[in-house]
């Protein structure tokens, strides 16, 4: 009866050892896949700020951070996308006759 035990506990043990070995090659797919999606939509986010096309950058950044909450790189696109929207509003704003800082808001009139 012992030998049983023994037999049957290293069998378990085998196949745990197995289990573990294969979820954490899967789990390696798994982040490589995400780490490519991410990568995808970043570069997507970076080529529609080549385009000036702004809210498509926003858009496709939005996307990496879904795609992985984790990953710096979703944030870093994020960012580049909202400071080129600022920017341009600020550029806007600086063009435009009502603009807060222009000199007659300056002076008081």
């Amino acid at each position: 009866m012992r030998k049983i035990s023994i037999i049957v506990g290293l069998a378990l043990l085998a196949a745990a050892s197995l289990l573990s070995f294969v979820s954490a090659n899967n789990g390696s797919k798994i982040l490589a896949q995400k780490e490519a999606l991410v990568m995808q939509y970043v570069d997507a986010s970076e080529e529609a700020l080549d385009d000036e096309e702004i809210s498509k950058a926003i858009k496709y950044a939005k996307l990496a951070i879904q795609a992985d909450p984790k990953s710096k790189e979703g944030y870093d696109s994020y960012k580049n996308a909202m400071d080129a929207k600022y920017e341009l509003q600020s550029e806007e704003g600086a063009d435009s006759p009502n603009a807060e800082n222009s000199d007659e808001s300056m002076m008081g009139c």
